[in-house]
């Protein structure tokens, strides 16, 4: 008795695969944009940080209303993150979907994987830098009394 395997191509797999790659690449892209050259110096953002506490403190203790806030210019970097992400998660979905139909595993594997790597790259990008916004509004505060006597 002979047993015919039926080898099936492995589209799914190969446009996640595609796909994956392609919303890492944007996120990394995306990621690089963060730390391009600003306008101010480090130093003057810190400083207008700290000035708008001191403000901000000095105005709650007098009783005075906060100012309104005036609305952030649109930002398309955002559309394009989260645009990279729902790529990201449609080649996890398409890979998933490859190892569901028997496809050639390989390269669902590698969908997967790369659509999980975008996933996870950018949340532990923002964690880090909301760790390190924490801890440096912590030592602002913690030396506000020196910033601003001297």
């Amino acid at each position: 008795m002979q047993q015919i395997t039926v080898e099936r191509s492995a589209k799914f797999g190969l446009i996640g695969f595609l796909l994956g790659v392609a919303s890492l690449v944007a996120i990394l892209i995306q990621l690089s944009a963060f730390f391009e050259p600003q306008e101010k110096s480090s130093g003057s953002v810190i400083g207008e940080i700290a000035a708008d506490i001191k403000q901000s403190a000095a105005r709650a203790l007098s009783g005075k209303p906060a100012p309104e806030p005036t609305p952030p210019p649109q930002d398309n970097s955002q559309l394009l993150t989260i645009a990279a992400l729902c790529v990201a998660g449609i080649a996890v979905v398409l890979g998933g979907i490859g190892l569901y139909r028997n496809e050639p595993h390989r390269l669902s594997y590698l969908a997967m994987g790369f659509g999980t790597s975008a996933i996870v790259m950018q949340y532990m990008f923002w964690l880090a830098i909301l760790i390190c916004g924490v801890a440096l509004l912590i030592s602002i505060i913690e030396n506000i009394d020196s910033i601003f006597s001297g």
